[in-house]
């Protein structure tokens, strides 16, 4: 059985359902995987704190307890990042948070629907329920990437991936995570979700510094390729001294050679 399929014998092994012979075949590969440990327990997790949610029952207050939640969360996170998001705590306490979130973005798309089919929203309203959309987005996608699991972190780059104007609280968990991250699939993603925002000055320079920051070959190619892809110049420096440095991989050094001769045209 592949690491794949015991991921997804996580829900059966903790609500009991496999097989005995199962059981012990799960409980073998989790003593030798600890990212299947650090999945299986954030899975548990949720469940608890989906325990601990009431049933939520749609009323004629539903818009205004979700602004009030809305206001919660933007005051919540207008402090800056030092280190850590300031609304997010590890452990059950902040997985409720991220629960009511999930929450609150069903809800809002139930109240959307509910406005559009009535034909009585303007365009005034629209832009601001995307405007509102957008920040929720973002909050999910900062929580998830601030997870133990390199399933989660990708998760929550997938959902940086549907913000269209981010703020500088997601940029800069995307460039954190780019030349910071253990596993080198989660800063390749990263690197695929800067590349939308590209026309930002700030993200094109935290792409060349992020060349120096590599260890990994790959992404020291994939910032290579996406560099010259962008046409940009300032870029051409860094790739100069991927090319003198005889301790650099020798495809990235050839790579770099290659993009400097890109650039020059």
């Amino acid at each position: 059985m592949t690491s794949e399929e015991f991921r997804y014998r996580i829900p059966e092994y903790l609500s009991g359902r496999l097989m005995p012979s199962e059981r012990t075949s799960f409980e073998e590969q989790l003593n030798q995987s600890p990212e299947l440990r650090v999945e299986m327990e954030e899975l548990r997790q949720t469940w608890l704190g989906l325990g601990l949610l009431g049933d939520e029952q749609p009323s004629a207050a539903l818009r205004a307890r979700f602004y009030q939640r809305l206001n919660d969360l933007n005051s919540g996170r207008s402090r800056p990042l030092t280190g850590g998001y300031a609304w997010w705590k590890p452990g059950l306490a902040g997985l409720v948070r991220q629960i009511t979130i999930v929450l609150a973005l069903f809800c809002l798309g139930m109240y959307v629907g509910r406005v559009s089919v009535s034909g009585h929203n303007s365009s005034a309203d629209s832009a601001q329920l995307a405007s509102q959309v957008q920040s929720l987005q973002q909050t999910v996608a900062l929580s998830l990437m601030d997870r133990q699991s390199p399933a989660s972190r990708l998760e929550g780059i997938s959902w940086s991936s549907r913000v269209a104007r981010p703020d500088n609280d997601l940029l800069s968990a995307l460039v954190n995570t780019l030349n910071h991250d253990q596993n080198t699939n989660v800063r390749l993603a990263s690197l695929d979700a800067l590349e939308e925002f590209s026309n930002d000055p700030t993200v094109r320079r935290a792409l060349v510094n992020s060349i120096s920051l590599q260890d990994s070959p790959l992404v020291q190619i994939a910032l290579i390729d996406a560099l010259v892809q962008m046409r940009d110049n300032t870029a051409a420096g860094a790739f100069r001294k991927l090319t003198s440095n005889s301790e650099v991989n020798a495809e990235v050094r050839q790579r770099a050679q290659w993009g400097l001769h890109s650039l020059s045209f």
